[in-house]
């Protein structure tokens, strides 16, 4: 739209990077870099009163900073809720996940019979981990993951 900019194809936050300093140079870089797995190039700035979202340049990274940060804001100005459009569902999980405490993880996973298995949780150039997930797990960043048995909400692609 005319109050919205989606830039990607930086895949780092560093010297390789040119799309910061452009957004910083013709308007205001509000934030580079984020505690996300994958994502964690996300930028987002203002250029001319219009938002401007750096969404990074690997797919899965992409679509993740893109649900967290883009799709939100392109459903506010479209006069829309920004609540995730996703459906979800509680189930078990069938193996642990593990993360980091202080960053957030976009883990893809896939439905069972025997419940939810985490297919991928690093590799954010592998597509194929997004294609053959029914869905994702968010871990939140105060959280080391999910054991075995708990259960936990998914949000699934449809």
């Amino acid at each position: 739209t005319g109050d919205l900019l989606l830039v990607s194809g930086g895949s780092s936050v560093g010297a390789e990077d040119h799309a910061p300093m452009v957004v910083a140079d013709r308007g205001e870089l509000l934030v580079h870099g984020v505690a996300m797995r994958p994502s964690s190039p996300t930028g987002m700035g203002k250029i001319g009163g219009r938002l401007v979202f750096l969404l990074p340049g690997n797919p899965v990274s992409c679509l993740a900073a893109y649900d967290f940060f883009a799709g939100p804001a392109i459903r506010l100005l479209g006069g829309r809720s920004p609540d995730w459009p996703h459906r979800t569902v509680r189930a078990r999980l069938v193996s642990k996940i593990v993360s980091a405490v202080g960053r957030v993880d976009y883990v893809r996973v896939r439905l069972t019979p025997a419940g939810v298995e985490p297919l991928a949780i690093s590799g954010a150039s592998i597509l194929s981990s997004t294609t053959r997930a029914d869905g994702f797990v968010i871990v939140a960043k105060d959280s080391e993951g999910h054991a075995p048995s708990e259960e936990i909400k998914v949000f699934l692609y449809d």
